[in-house]
């Protein structure tokens, strides 16, 4: 006959076990980090892929303002003559090149307009670094629920087993009625079902956060429990983004204000000419200037957009900041519950353990029937999964709470 009362302890053991290793021993899995997850996953997030490209983007921009013309040259040849009237041989040619400039203050203006629009996109890119990293680490926490789920239907699984083997030699031996075998192997085979409902969902959490990451194996618990963070004095990566897109969105309405009219060009060039077919060519210089004119048709819209922006910027900067708030703030009532729901798993889990060893020699002494000691184990089982349950979110409610105040792994 089985040892009954070691098999309480047995199991939590192999539960933890399990959970704690899930399915990727080895020792790239075992040295793993969150934070060289959450990595691993940047690498192939698309914000990092196009860093290198954006800065290009950004230094040929600010390299352009930063020169003497405000764009580039435009040259301009054109010929005129009576061939089509009195056909005389009178013939004008000129030729000549357009040179942008800049009005006073316009390149300063847009040269600040540029590093905003970096610092922008900087903050953007650390936005959605952190979060890809809420992503890591609420897939990395539904790995390890789902996995500590299967590691529990296992161990329930090996135990129903177990019992259904003494409870067969104990009928065969006359001490049970057959119907009691007949609900053991039933139990068996429903501990065996749920086996393969939590390998399935195991095995899509643990594809999930592989797919995400791109790593090999999946990490061991070690490296990837968090500790409570302190709330940073950096703005949070929601508000910093927002705060530099209004610094942007008023740095643009700057310049639609302020540059009221189209960039003036200065002309150079030549003109050869001669009236008539046997005359000279006669040379002058050509210089010239082309300023637009402010109108409100070009202003007007520009101006309109650039403020409607910077209202938009406004009003979105104070709703995220009030839903920030309430996350923190829900956060940490998550945590400071998990901690409570942690302390009370155990001592369910204590009590069941002692109930089943003793409801087990009951069982084997002959002073219950199986119906309650399939009972019993049941309670024992959904104990032992809800305080290694309790153990995993409270370590995740750790994690959403450094989520929460904006620190990164």
């Amino acid at each position: 006959m089985q040892d009954t009362r070691s098999t309480p302890s047995r199991l939590f053991t192999a539960v933890l076990f399990v959970t704690a290793s899930l399915t990727a021993p080895g020792a790239v899995a075992q040295t793993l980090t969150l934070g060289q997850a959450v990595a691993a996953a940047w690498e192939r997030h698309p914000a990092a892929r196009t860093a290198a490209a954006r800065h290009d983007e950004f230094t040929a921009r600010r390299d352009a303002a930063d020169s003497v013309l405000s764009g580039a040259p435009t040259a301009a040849l054109s010929n005129r003559n009576d061939r089509l009237q009195r056909d005389t041989g009178q013939s004008e040619w000129e030729a000549g090149i357009a040179l942008p400039l800049w009005l006073p203050g316009h390149q300063e203006r847009t040269l600040a307009l540029i590093e905003r629009e970096q610092s922008a996109y900087a903050a953007l890119v650390e936005q959605a670094r952190w979060r890809l990293a809420g992503e890591v680490r609420e897939s990395w926490w539904q790995a390890m629920l789902a996995g500590n789920e299967r590691a529990v239907a296992e161990a329930r699984g090996d135990a129903a087993r177990h019992l259904a083997n003494d409870v067969e030699r104990r009928v065969r031996a006359g001490e049970l009625p057959r119907m009691d075998a007949h609900q053991a192997r039933a139990a068996e085979a429903a501990a065996a079902a749920a086996i393969a409902e939590a390998d399935g969902r195991a095995h899509r959490a643990e594809r999930n956060f592989l797919a995400l990451t791109g790593l090999p194996l999946l990490p061991a618990a070690d490296g990837m429990n968090e500790q409570r963070r302190q709330v940073p004095t950096t703005p949070h990566p929601q508000l910093a983004a927002l705060e530099t897109a209004i610094a942007t969105a008023r740095a643009r309405l700057d310049v639609a204000a302020r540059n009221s009219r189209d960039l003036p060009e200065i002309m150079l060039g030549m003109r050869r000419e001669r009236p008539v077919a046997e005359a000279d060519w006669q040379s002058s210089t050509i210089v010239g200037v082309r300023i637009p004119l402010a109108t409100d048709a070009r202003n007007r819209p520009r101006v309109a957009a650039a403020n409607a922006e910077l209202v938009e910027a406004e009003a979105l900067l104070s709703y995220e900041r009030q839903r920030v708030d309430a996350e923190r703030d829900a956060a940490g009532r998550e945590l400071q519950r998990a901690d409570e729901a942690l302390a009370l798993a155990e001592t369910r889990r204590a009590l069941a353990i002692e109930m089943r060893r003793e409801y087990a020699r009951a069982f084997t002494l002959g002073n219950i029937d199986l119906p309650q000691r399939l009972r019993v184990d049941a309670d024992a089982f959904a104990a032992e999964l809800a305080a290694v349950r309790a153990r995993l979110e409270a370590a995740r409610a750790v994690s959403r709470y450094n989520q929460a105040i904006g620190v990164l792994p």
